[in-house]
């Protein structure tokens, strides 16, 4: 049997501790191997993250469909649900709270020029 190891999650610093901090966190347990998976998968948000703010200064382009956004969206929902997966259960109920897995899956957007 693998040991787990508590570590706390900061989604919005892209960062992963062994103490909580002051402002966020989500604690997870999880063995040396998901922690570094959670590790990559935060390394890879500030990745995506980064290249959102190259098209954020155009405004004219709807950041509805650009494939930057879509890629960060769709790892934040990835890790929230890996959070989710590793999560205590407060973080789980935090998560659900937030209901940010369903929010990330359906924009609601039924206006003009939003169509696929």
């Amino acid at each position: 049997m693998s040991t787990l190891h508590t570590r706390f999650v900061s989604v919005s610093n892209q960062s992963l501790g062994r103490e909580a901090s002051m402002n966020e966190h989500l604690e997870v347990r999880g063995t040396e191997v998901e922690i570094e998976m959670l590790r990559q998968m935060l390394d890879q948000l500030k990745r995506d993250d980064e290249l959102t703010q190259f098209r954020a200064p155009i405004p004219y382009k709807s950041a509805d469909h650009d494939k930057a956004t879509d890629q960060f969206n769709d790892d934040l929902l990835k890790l929230y649900q890996f959070i989710y997966n590793l999560g205590t259960e407060k973080t789980r109920a935090h998560i659900s709270d937030m209901n940010i897995l369903h929010k990330l899956q359906n924009t609601d957007y039924e206006d003009p020029g939003y169509e696929r």
